[in-house]
């Protein structure tokens, strides 16, 4: 289903009271409960062309668009999965279209496409396995490659009174030029992609609950468009590798 999605830069000196303010109408979600601290590690490698196709079309301000992506949490395990993603934006809605794999068959599924490597038990086995043919194609089209991992530790709120309200709270952006597949998990060897700053990102399917524009305008914060693949790609310098290139 598609969604909005506003985004907000915010200084980290507000970080606590946004939260305490948010609080009375949000829950943590499942994933951020399991966590000591409520939030978790979130690892997205961004495949770009080699001209950065899809940075120098958010820069142009392309309204409709997509994002290549390859998603995993917190830290490698025999078992980690991870998720390939395309996230498309057609002018102010969201789509995401999602496929599972084990991230050890991550490089043999880019080398082989053999779709078989899937994660596809459970419900949506189908839409997942389409999915990922959708990023295969693309990524011959295209000649995708890593271009930027991001790393950023994540608290994941949901609204209690059952809206589908998603609020997240993006904290320490932090990016790296890479090639590598491999990298997905590291953490060495990072820049500041927003410093002494945090994303909160707002996610909801029609409307916004009364309270939450009320809680914002507190803070005195406006929407604007804080895309952290296009943050990364400046911090960690993978543009000015491509100008180097040509």
């Amino acid at each position: 289903m598609p969604r909005y999605e506003y985004k907000y830069n915010i200084s980290v000196q507000y970080l606590d009271s946004l939260r305490k303010d948010l609080m009375p109408y949000l829950i943590y979600d499942s994933f951020a409960r399991q966590r000591a601290n409520n939030d978790y590690t979130v690892h997205s490698l961004y495949l770009d062309s080699h001209k950065l196709l899809t940075f120098y079309e958010k820069l142009d301000g392309v309204r409709n668009r997509k994002k290549f992506r390859i998603r995993g949490y917190n830290q490698i395990t025999p078992d980690s999965k991870v998720f390939l993603e395309i996230k498309r934006k057609d002018v102010e809605h969201i789509h995401k279209d999602r496929a599972v794999l084990k991230y050890s068959n991550l490089e043999k599924f880019f080398r082989t496409s053999d779709l078989s490597l899937l994660h596809t038990t459970g419900n949506n086995s189908s839409i997942k396995t389409e999915n990922a043919r959708k990023f295969l194609y693309y990524y011959h089209y295209h000649i995708l490659q890593p271009a930027v991992l991001v790393n950023y530790e994540r608290e994941a709120m949901e609204c209690k009174f059952g809206s589908g309200l998603r609020l997240t709270l993006d904290k320490n952006v932090r990016a790296k030029n890479t090639t590598n597949f491999n990298e997905l998990f590291s953490d060495d060897g990072f820049k500041n992609a927003l410093k002494d700053h945090f994303v909160l990102e707002i996610k909801f399917h029609k409307i916004l609950p009364n309270w939450l524009p009320r809680v914002l305008q507190k803070y005195n914060i406006i929407r604007m468009s804080s895309p952290k693949y296009a943050m990364s790609v400046l911090a960690s310098g993978a543009n000015k590798k491509l100008l180097k290139m040509r």
